[in-house]
């Protein structure tokens, strides 16, 4: 957190030092909530969770050069420890308050990124359009939570010439509290859908809940277009940015394959190399933000081909086998109803002679509306599609007499559905973080190992605080 000195950081946080810096002791620069990402001179929050308490890892944090620590309980920190270390009533309260510090040092263009779905594909491609410009940065994590935006805001380069911040939400004011700490120049809206609907309640809460970003933005919204809910909660937020909308009439042509999508925006065309008809959306907005940035079409477009989706976002994932290989397109970072009808027309786009797996999860989140909308995606389904296997309690009561069902998503279940996807195989994996379908990618790399080239992204190791 360079540009805020020891007397600020204790300051604002209202916390007392524990271990006082020593004299000429450099501040921290970032922060890290879990030791497997912590960098050395970064500050360490040792945050306690239901499983994991962060205090007993302030040696190993040590160890790997924390430049500070902020903790909550003095009592746990070890005898002898040397490292300079605030005591705070509240690790979120403190990381919230040293995050609305430090935006107001950064002397970028700041955009924020919202939406039902499809908001870490969109970070992505509005930092790949904006890089081609100067200096941009993202977190390299879908943190946008109450305690990932305060991390997001506090790891941002202060000299970086563009900043972008995703922001999430699963209750009604908190997009509002966390754009409050970003305060954006430009923000987005990528799509209202039916996500978080157990507390949102409704279309026209989640419209309430997006639009409240807008109250916030200084220069510029982008919002889809056509949508009535939305408009009336625009009309509602006291909006005072100027406004843009993504419709029908302005996005045409878009064209689709196992790789990319192509569209034209008021006549011009793009290309970016991300799968699926919804990130021609995506990327659309994309080229608004860059046009807002000054950058002409030709720039935008350079930057655009650039663009890579984050993982577990259709990341598609080759398995060789002693035969054919096994290619999953692997969409399960989460799931509504709205993005799994998304992921199945990609799927179905695609033309090839495979044999076809469709493995949907449940769809968390959705209060009152997870049976019917359960039922509903498994009336929709293609009977033609191919094989599809239903993951989860909640499609297992939803299938009717035929459909192929997986009740339970324990390790054992995985490891036993993992069996019966063979070589040669196409495999759609979408369902909610909560059902963990990413595991069958990683059963099946290890089933068919040595055959299978080494991942380049595996799960993390290391100890990590909550």
């Amino acid at each position: 957190m360079s540009g805020m000195d020891w007397d600020i950081i204790a300051s604002v946080t209202g916390g007392q030092w524990a271990v006082e810096p020593a004299s000429g002791q450099q501040p921290p620069v970032g922060v890290a909530i879990d030791t497997r990402e912590l960098h050395r001179g970064q500050t360490f929050v040792a945050y306690v969770g239901e499983k994991v308490d962060g205090h007993e890892y302030l040696d190993q944090a040590k160890g790997l050069g924390a430049a500070m620590c902020v903790v909550t309980d003095q009592s746990k920190i070890p005898d002898g420890f040397d490292v300079p270390t605030l005591v705070v009533e509240s690790s979120t309260g403190a990381l919230t308050a040293l995050a609305k510090q430090w935006a107001s040092l950064l002397h970028g263009i700041i955009v924020g990124v919202t939406g039902s779905n499809g908001k870490t594909t969109t970070t992505r491609l509005i930092h790949a359009v904006l890089s081609y410009a100067g200096e941009s940065w993202v977190s390299s994590k879908s943190h946008n939570n109450a305690i990932g935006v305060p991390m997001s805001i506090l790891n941002a380069p202060i000299e970086a010439r563009f900043v972008i911040f995703e922001i999430g939400t699963s209750s009604p004011g908190e997009i509002a509290q966390r754009a409050s700490l970003v305060e954006p120049d430009i923000s987005v809206i990528t799509s209202i859908g039916r996500a978080h609907l157990q507390e949102l309640g409704s279309i026209e809460g989640v419209c309430a809940e997006k639009a409240s970003i807008l109250r916030d933005t200084q220069t510029l919204g982008i919002v889809p277009g056509g949508i009535n809910e939305l408009e009336h909660a625009i009309e509602n937020a006291s909006v005072s940015c100027e406004l843009e909308r993504v419709s029908d009439g302005r996005l045409a042509e878009v064209t689709i394959s196992e790789r990319s999508v192509s569209f034209e925006l008021d006549g011009h065309c793009f290309t970016a190399p991300v799968p699926g008809a919804h990130n021609a959306s995506n990327a659309a907005m994309a080229v608004l933000v860059g046009r807002a940035c000054n950058m002409s079409d030709g720039d935008i477009a350079a930057g655009l081909a650039k663009s890579k989706l984050p993982e577990m976002r259709l990341d598609r994932v080759e398995i060789p086998t002693k035969t054919d290989s096994i290619v999953i397109y692997n969409d399960a970072y989460n799931a509504n109803p709205d993005s799994t009808r998304a992921a199945l027309a990609f799927f179905a786009s695609i033309q090839s002679e495979a044999n076809k797996v469709v493995v949907l999860g449940d769809m968390l989140e959705l209060g009152s509306a997870a049976e019917s909308e359960h039922k509903s995606m498994v009336a929709d389904l293609d009977i033609d599609a191919g094989r599809v296997v239903l993951v989860g309690p909640m499609y297992a009561h939803a299938a009717g007499q035929g459909d192929e069902i997986c009740p339970k998503t324990d390790d054992h279940a995985m490891s036993e559905l993992a069996r019966t996807i063979k070589p040669g195989d196409l495999v759609l994996l979408k369902g909610s973080r909560g059902i963990g379908l990413e595991r069958l990618v990683y059963i099946l790399i290890n089933r068919h190992t040595p055959f299978a080239r080494p991942s380049s992204r595996r799960p993390g190791e290391g100890t990590a605080a909550p």
